[in-house]
């Protein structure tokens, strides 16, 4: 009975928001209907528990209420990617008449047409765009044209979008400094020495939260904390290990043993680079005079993350946001991870399975040999490529293959090979672990290969469970 009635009554709850939008005054309007949801929400959650995919066609208003979006987000989150971001770009589109951009001969207006220079890219279109109506900018058919050439249309929109991107990396702007692998950047703290950082990383943030809104792969790769700002997301110390894996190594080391009678003399306050002087910066009021003990060194650690990975690029993110915001909404980007955000943003990377094997190494008794090893890689063979990315991520910690391939991938030391070792177990059904810091994955030597396939894949799909930092 109600599976039969949930699409009428998730109708109807739909149906009245649209009722107290009508409201003049924005207060009465949330006023009344927060009121209904609070009252009825039990309800519309067990409706929900049963048909899942109506939050799709009743729940916009979720979107449009920020302190009602997280009560939902659990069963959002809980639909397959795909329809996720269709209903993304549903409500991103749904005020403005915007297509896929494969129209090659669009109607325009002349003076519609946005001039840019190929000589000086980085220039002429942060001249050009920063200083745009949003509105123009997200039309359809938005026209670029490369000054002296008469090309038009999608292709030129996609190289326009390739280029861009390309030049927004470029270190003579200083504004995003690669990771140790040089797979993937982030804002780059000292960017400081371009008078006009600030204004370019708003400019950065409207031409990637505009490829975006526009359908357009960008070959951009952050790194996974600087696409959890993106989300808004906090950061934790395990995010420290894409930019410095040795120091999350040294983080990971003081969680996982006693400090008490080590005399490490660490306080809540540590030395960092400002404006080219070492300072010393307290992580919170008072820090320099507060012991890190076995008690706290939890919060400790949580604090030199947020420092390395927040407050030291605090201005740059906050610029970069206030470009992107102006296409992306929060709470529509809030619907993905920050796996799930670079496929929006860049799309599948390639990875090539036969180098993987080739610069494998194994340890724990085994070897390439080892039926086992076998197995899994006959299994990853026929991977497809969105599952060869979860794994790689699991592994190493980024879905990117450094320049150079698997031969160049580093770990907390230095340069660190995939390695597959042996994990003892005393069950038959014991999921594969992952120490992203050494690039290894623990593998128990399973009976079958159908029992390793079906394994992976769980350690894969349950996100946090099987995974660990070690």
């Amino acid at each position: 009975m109600v599976t039969l009635f949930a699409d009428r009554l998730c109708a109807i709850t739909h149906g009245f928001f649209l009722h107290c939008s009508t409201e003049v005054v924005l207060q009465q309007r949330e006023g009344r209907f927060l009121e209904f949801l609070n009252c009825h929400e039990k309800v519309l959650k067990v409706l929900l528990a049963r048909k899942p995919k109506i939050i799709f066609q009743h729940f916009h208003f979720i979107l449009e209420l920020p302190e009602v979006l997280p009560r939902f987000m659990h069963i959002v989150r809980s639909q397959p990617f795909e329809e996720r971001r269709e209903w993304f770009y549903e409500n991103l589109h749904r005020d403005h008449i915007v297509g896929s951009n494969r129209d090659d001969n669009p109607s325009y207006q002349e003076e519609d047409v946005i001039f840019v220079s190929r000589d000086g890219l980085f220039g002429s279109s942060c001249g050009v765009f920063s200083e745009a109506d949003v509105s123009r900018l997200k039309k359809k058919n938005i026209v670029i044209r490369f000054q002296g050439e008469q090309g038009i249309g999608a292709g030129v929109q996609r190289e326009f979008f390739d280029l861009l991107s390309k030049e927004i990396l470029n270190p003579d702007y200083a504004l995003f400094t690669p990771s140790p692998d040089g797979a993937t950047v982030q804002p780059n703290s000292n960017s400081y020495i371009n008078p006009d950082h600030l204004s370019y990383f708003r400019f950065a943030g409207r031409i990637i939260g505009m490829a975006l809104f526009h359908h357009q792969l960008l070959r951009v790769y952050f790194t996974r904390s600087f696409y959890k700002h993106i989300l808004g997301v906090l950061v934790n110390y395990q995010d420290v290990a894409s930019i410095d894996p040795e120091y999350a190594s040294n983080l990971q080391w003081v969680l996982d043993n006693n400090i008490s009678d080590l005399g490490l003399g660490l306080t809540f306050a540590v030395e960092t680079d400002v404006f080219g002087t070492m300072q010393e910066v307290e992580l919170k009021p008072g820090g320099s005079r507060m012991s890190v003990t076995e008690g706290n060194k939890d919060e400790y650690v949580q604090l030199v993350a947020e420092m390395r990975m927040t407050r030291a690029i605090r201005p740059q993110i906050e610029s970069f946001l206030c470009g992107f915001h102006e296409f992306i909404p929060q709470s529509l980007v809030s619907l993905f991870d920050e796996y799930e955000l670079e496929m929006l943003l860049s799309g599948l990377p390639e990875i090539s399975v036969s180098d993987w094997q080739e610069n494998t190494e194994y340890t724990g008794g085994y070897n390439e040999d080892t039926p086992v090893v076998q197995w899994f890689w006959e299994v990853v063979g026929v991977f497809d490529r969105k599952t060869s990315v979860q794994l790689l991520q699991f592994v190493t910690g980024s879905s990117r293959v450094p320049f150079g391939g698997f031969a160049s991938l580093v770990g907390a030391s230095g340069p660190q090979k995939f390695t597959i070792s042996r994990l003892d177990s005393t069950t038959s059904n014991h999921l594969p672990t992952a120490s992203t810091c050494f690039n290894l994955l623990k593998l128990p030597e399973y009976s079958s290969k159908v029992q390793l396939r079906d394994c992976l894949l769980i350690a894969l799909n349950c996100g946090g469970l099987g995974f660990e930092f070690t």
